[in-house]
């Protein structure tokens, strides 16, 4: 029985480290960005949506001798704030003209970029699709 119960354990620490290994978090999408322009790229923005806090709902109770008030109560819920947006430029250091770099973009590979060139050119913010093609042209 002695024996039993120890190579139960003994399975049992085999079996963590590899749900360990499952458990791991995603890698962060990395990207070759391509600069075709004359000007070097000097930002290269990710436009992210950070979600707004939560407002909390009204009280209830469920005490029954509390039902009428609940059905009657002139609270009402107040309005839900709309979510932000964030603008992080992706650049450690400006990439040349006719140059290329790669830039790591999170956990997330649909992303909102947009970007700006030296000589004070932009391209607008872009929705756009990374998660097959991991190489981007810019500019020019």
């Amino acid at each position: 029985m002695k024996k039993l119960m120890v190579m139960i354990a003994a399975a049992g620490l085999v079996a963590l480290p590899a749900l360990a290994k499952e458990a791991k978090k995603p890698a962060d999408f990395v990207i070759t960005v391509s600069n075709s322009s004359a000007a070097a790229l000097t930002e290269f923005n990710l436009t992210e949506v950070v979600p707004a806090a939560p407002v909390a709902s009204a009280p209830k109770s469920n005490d029954w001798w509390m039902a009428p008030v609940n059905m009657v109560s002139s609270w009402t819920a107040p309005a839900q704030p709309a979510p932000t947006t964030r603008v992080v430029n992706l650049l450690k250091k400006p990439i040349p003209a006719k140059k290329s770099a790669s830039v790591t973009l999170g956990k997330a590979c649909n992303v909102t970029i947009s970007a700006v060139f030296g000589d004070g050119s932009t391209v607008d913010a872009t929705p756009m699709d990374l998660c097959k093609d991991k190489k981007l042209n810019i500019g020019g």
